[in-house]
């Protein structure tokens, strides 16, 4: 195994493959070399954000230091991002036909900024981050990644319910319930990339992870993560970085290798690679990071030298002369030497007296010695305020030199000059803004290419139930465009080459706006479309045919103009309909004449119908009185059936109560009899027998 500190150049990358160990000692080596390609980088880049956050060392903590540094970062910041931009997804090829490409460009547009107004956005954050990263040490890292959550679920067994057979046995299976692109900011002291002169020639590209014992347990297994040393030595050689952190952590190289597009994993105080995986994210470029924001660069070298380094005589001139104006005042003070005979103007110094006369002894000899003028002896301050007036001169020289350095003048800072006029200003913001625009445009790639990452990590890795939701479309899966939201989801997943689409960045959005200029220039465009259209629709109303010459001439006055996309299309869609109804004329204007029979015709038409509507109501309503007059009479009878039956009840009744009544006469009669037979049967019963008793 090589040491790192003699490592040796190879002639063969293939050779060291089929070998573990030799693969192992081939990636320490790359990154062992990368690292000390970029140190001196580093040291560079610590130096300037000590400068940048005003962290001193004993030696110099007394100096008085101008730090327009830090302001002139803070200005930059606001002029390259300051805000999450206006993001536009289109097709490559901008068919008016091609509906299902629209609604995928559509989707995949909502996908992208589904989250990216949120407070907690991630890509707001990485993009602050950046952007500083590029302006004081030099390079500004992101990184994507893909997260997926999922559950596990149970499918329930099915049964014939007539025989009981199990048709589809219970089983367990995962579904995702949640996925996310995260964006994260790779630090730029961790940032690894193979030594190249431009960012084409790159072969490899990775970052240093730092992960505790039980990161390492989770994600290398326990036989390795239990192994793996926590080696990450906190820095003391860099004062901005934690110094005092309680967990220990080890460093992990992530590295992805663009010639046999694998990703390794490997640690220095392990020996062998810790995990190797094939192309893990599917990406075209394979990287899973844009082209960082590099500051200068030659096409000699990749490593970056700061704004800051190419300007340093500047600012260290800018701190030695506020220090020396600083000393100056601090010694340009009252000084002076008196006559110690005159005890009274002592007084008057030491007290501070005011409005009040002090009592002097001898008063004749006082003044014979010329007074309060001839017994103080000051201290000469002329040289000393001529020092310091030349001193400010020649730092705001140095100002201006580092604002022309730095591409910053002095009106976008604010500053103007009351002799100047209104050109001047104009033109002096205007050439800030074009020695800016660079720099900006720059940012609005980086930003293009992140979420370009992210449109393709959503197409490739996302479920079609997942895109759906995010893009908002499943609230409209029951109306006519259905059929279009699956169509265009199968397109986002296929084949990247089917569906040809890229990410716009406006520029314009990624800074905070001049609402003065932007109220300009909408005046101009406003006034200029008012003033084409006059003169156009004169041209389109004698020869309809000229309407799409006269489109495009509209589409190409339009662009020139900032936020032109929306209006463009519809530009598109008004000429669509106007060559429409070129393609499909009205009909001619019909002949008066004619117009007036049709309409007397239709007239007297709709008269007869009247009548005859009439006649038939007026039959309906002798038919509805003779059905009336008909119920009305059945009504009657039933009316008298009904008397007839009730009387006939009535009399029944009557009579069977009678009856009842005679019943019950006769039943109580015969009783009455009965009782006095028995009476009288018993009574002769009991004189028999006193009979017999008497004969006996």
């Amino acid at each position: 195994m090589s040491n790192p500190s003699s490592a040796t150049r190879l002639g063969s990358v293939e050779a060291t493959n089929s070998n573990p160990q030799e693969k192992y000692a081939r990636w320490r080596d790359e990154v062992v070399l990368a690292e000390k390609e970029f140190e001196e980088f580093w040291n560079r880049g610590r130096k300037t954000v000590r400068r940048f956050i005003d962290d001193r060392g004993a030696e110099d903590s007394d100096a008085r230091k101008f730090n327009i540094f830090t302001s002139n970062v803070g200005i930059l910041e606001s002029g390259l991002y300051s805000k999450v931009p206006k993001v536009t997804v289109k097709r490559r090829f901008n068919q008016s036909n091609d509906d299902v490409g629209r609604i995928a460009a559509y989707m995949l547009q909502n996908c992208i900024m589904q989250n990216m107004e949120d407070d907690d956005c991630d890509f707001d954050t990485v993009m602050t981050q950046c952007v500083q990263d590029r302006l004081v040490p030099g390079i500004g890292v992101a990184w994507l990644r893909v997260e997926t959550d999922t559950e596990e679920r149970t499918l329930e067994e099915v049964t014939d319910p007539m025989t009981g057979e199990v048709i589809q046995p219970a089983a367990t299976y995962e579904t995702v319930t949640r996925q996310e692109v995260c964006i994260e900011h790779v630090n730029w002291e961790d940032f690894r990339v193979s030594p190249c002169r431009t960012w084409e020639e790159r072969r490899w590209v990775g970052r240093v992870v730092y992960m505790d014992r039980d990161a390492l347990v989770e994600r290398f297994g326990k036989e390795k993560g239990d192994k793996i040393p926590l080696d990450h030595d906190i820095r003391r050689d860099t004062d901005n970085n934690p110094q005092n952190l309680l967990v220990k952590q080890a460093a992990i190289y992530e590295i992805w290798s663009r010639a046999t597009r694998t990703v390794v994993w490997l640690s220095k105080g392990y020996p062998e690679l810790l995990d190797e995986v094939e192309d893990p994210l599917k990406l075209d470029g394979f990287d899973p990071c844009p082209k960082p924001l590099f500051a200068l660069m030659a096409n000699s070298n990749l490593i970056p030298i700061n704004d800051y380094a190419i300007i340093q005589d500047q600012y260290c001139e800018l701190d030695t002369l506020n220090n020396r104006i600083s000393l100056l005042i601090s010694a340009c003070k009252a000084v002076g030497a008196y006559d110690a005979a005159a005890t009274g103007l002592k007084k008057m110094l030491e007290d501070g007296i005011e409005n009040q006369l002090v009592p002097v002894d001898n008063w004749a000899m006082f003044a014979e010695k010329g007074g309060i003028e001839r017994s103080v002896s000051w201290l000469p301050l002329d040289v000393i305020v001529a020092a310091i007036d030349k001193l400010r001169e020649a730092r705001e020289d140095v100002k201006q030199q580092i604002y022309e350095l730095t591409g910053i003048s002095d009106i976008v800072r604010g500053n103007t000059k009351a002799s100047e006029t209104l050109g001047a200003q104009q033109l002096k913001s205007q050439f800030a803004s074009v020695r800016i625009q660079r720099q900006q445009k720059t940012v609005e790639k980086f930003a293009q290419a992140i979420l370009r990452l992210k449109g393709e990590l959503i197409a490739k890795h996302f479920t079609p139930e997942q895109i759906i939701k995010m893009s908002n479309m499943e609230f409209h899966l029951e109306g006519q465009n259905a059929p279009l939201i699956h169509q265009a989801v199968q397109l986002i997943k296929g084949d990247s080459t089917e569906f040809g689409w890229r990410v716009n960045v406006q520029s314009d959005s990624l800074a905070e706006p001049d609402y003065a200029i932007r109220k300009q220039e909408g005046v101009e465009f406003t006034n200029a479309v008012a003033t084409f259209l006059q003169s156009a629709a004169t041209t389109m109303k004698a020869i309809p045919e000229s309407a799409p010459v006269v489109f495009e001439a509209l589409k190409y006055s339009v662009s020139g103009f900032k936020g032109s996309q929306e209006l463009e299309g519809v530009i598109d869609q008004t000429l669509g309909q106007i060559m429409q109804k070129i393609q499909n004329p009205p009909p001619p204007p019909p002949d008066p004449a004619i117009e007036k029979v049709k309409l007397d015709m239709q007239i007297a038409q709709q008269e007869a119908q009247l009548n005859e509507r009439a006649k038939q109501q007026e039959m309906v309503i002798e038919q509805q009185k003779a059905e009336m007059e008909m119920r009305l009479r059945e009504m009657e009878l039933r009316f008298k059936q009904m008397e007839h039956q009730m009387d006939m009840a009535f009399k029944q009744q009557s009579g069977q109560q009678q009856l009842a009544q005679d019943r019950e006469k006769f039943d109580a009669q015969v009783a009455q009899d009965s009782a006095r037979a028995m009476m009288q049967l018993n009574q002769d019963t009991r004189e028999d027998a006193k009979e017999d008793d008497n004969d006996d």
